[in-house]
C-alpha cells in the first residue's frame, strides 16, 4: 500500500498532465445514446439489469454454490471458495497483503469485520497478481493458476471448492482505441475487442481448471486518465474495457437464446463456461460525479504512476463490492444467514 501524503496544489503543479478523457458511464447511458455514435451503453440489453432469462440462470447457478469438501462434495462442514484473479490493481482492491495480512481497507480487510458477511463458509481468496495481464490468464503457462493453487492452499481450500470468480484485468500497454468503424472479430487489433477475446477464453479454462465453478462476475476498471506514464494503462481504455465487458456478457445471453456462437468471444455455452454477469461498475469520468456521485480525483491514484489506486481508492472500491454482494440476487453465498 503506498500510504503518501502530500498537498494536492504541490501535486498539480509538479505534473503537466490531468485528466484529459471524459465520457459518460455505461451505467448512465440515456436510451439512444451511443458512444462514438454507434455504440449503445448499459451494463446490459438496454438496461443496468440482467434480462429475465440470464436473471433466470443466475439465480439458478446462485443455488448450486454451496459449501464443499475438500474433494467437491456437498457438506453442511464444507466451504465456498470465491477467488479473485487479475491484474495488479485487483490485488490491491481485494487484498494488498502487508505482513501476511490484507489491508484493513482492501476487500478481505473489510469483509473480515463486517458481521453481515458469511463467515462461516465463504472463503475469499486472492489470486491477482501484478503484472498478469488479461492474455496471461488464458491457461496455465505463466504458472498463475498453479499461484492460484498455492494461494487456496494458504486458505485451507482446494481446487475442488472454487465456485466463484470475481475477475477484473486490463491489456498490456495498449494503443489501439475503438472506433465508430469497429466491428470485433478475433483478429481485430482495438484493445477493447482484444479484451473481450481474452476473457472468453479464460471463462473457458476456468471452466476446465474448477470443475464446480458455476459463476464469473466481471468488474470495470476504475478512471485511468491520470496514468501516467500515458502507455502503462491511459484513457480510453479503462472506459472501452466496459464495452468489451458488456459485450462478452451479452455473446453468452445470446448464445443461450440462439445457439450462434460469437466469433470473438467463443462458446460460452454452460458447459464450456461459467454464468457470466457483470459486479460493481466502478468506472467515473474523473471529477465529474456519475449520477450516484462517484468521483475519482487524482488523489486517489498512486502517486508514483497515477494508475494504481491508493488507499482512498481501495476504500472506494471495496465499499462498492461489498455493498454489491450483500444485495445481489445472484450472491447469497456473500451474506450471513
Amino acid at each position: 500500500m503506498k500510504k503518501l501524503m502530500f498537498f494536492l496544489p504541490l501535486l498539480l503543479a509538479s505534473f503537466a498532465f490531468t485528466q484529459n478523457f471524459n465520457a459518460t458511464p455505461v451505467t448512465d447511458f440515456q436510451p439512444g445514446q451511443l458512444y462514438l455514435g454507434t455504440f449503445p451503453g448499459f451494463l446490459y440489453e438496454g438496461s443496468n439489469s440482467p434480462p429475465a432469462d440470464h436473471d433466470s440462470d443466475g439465480r439458478a447457478a446462485a443455488a448450486r454454490v454451496q459449501p464443499l469438501d475438500r474433494q467437491g462434495h456437498p457438506s453442511s462442514r464444507g466451504k465456498i471458495a470465491v477467488v479473485g484473479i487479475g491484474f495488479s490493481n485487483w490485488t490491491d482492491e481485494f487484498c494488498d497483503q502487508q505482513n501476511g495480512q490484507c489491508y484493513s481497507q482492501s476487500l478481505l480487510g473489510v469483509a473480515a469485520k463486517d458481521p453481515q458477511v458469511n463467515h462461516t463458509t465463504l472463503v475469499l481468496v486472492d489470486c491477482a497478481k501484478p503484472g498478469q495481464g488479461a492474455d496471461r490468464w488464458l491457461d496455465d503457462s505463466f504458472r498463475n493458476y498453479s499461484y492460484c493453487l498455492s494461494q487456496l492452499q494458504k486458505a485451507g481450500v482446494t481446487e475442488a471448492q472454487v465456485q466463484v470468480i470475481l475477475y477484473k484485468d486490463a491489456n498490456f500497454h495498449p494503443s489501439q482505441a475503438l472506433t465508430a468503424r469497429d466491428v470485433c472479430s478475433p483478429t481485430s487489433r482495438a484493445d477493447a475487442c482484444m479484451y473481450e477475446y481474452f476473457v472468453g477464453q479464460t471463462a473457458r479454462f476456468i471452466k476446465g481448471r474448477y470443475p464446480n465453478v458455476q459463476q464469473m462476475f466481471l468488474h470495470s476498471r476504475i478512471y485511468g486518465g491520470y496514468a501516467k506514464p500515458h502507455t502503462l494503462n491511459p484513457e480510453p481504455f479503462a472506459y472501452e474495457y466496459g464495452f468489451a465487458t458488456k459485450w462478452l456478457i451479452e455473446a453468452q445471453i445470446v448464445q443461450l437464446r440462439t445457439g450462434l456462437i460469437d466469433p470473438t468471444a467463443g462458446d460460452l455455452s454452460y458447459s464450456a463456461a461459467p454464468w457470466i454477469a457483470w459486479g460493481p461498475y466502478f468506472w467515473a469520468s474523473g471529477t465529474i460525479p456519475r449520477k450516484d456521485g462517484l468521483t475519482w480525483v487524482i488523489t486517489d491514484f498512486s502517486r508514483s504512476d497515477f494508475t494504481h489506486p491508493d488507499d482512498s481508492a481501495i476504500a472506494k472500491v471495496s465499499r462498492m463490492m461489498l455493498d454489491f454482494y450483500l444485495l445481489s440476487p445472484y450472491a447469497p453465498w456473500f451474506s450471513a444467514h
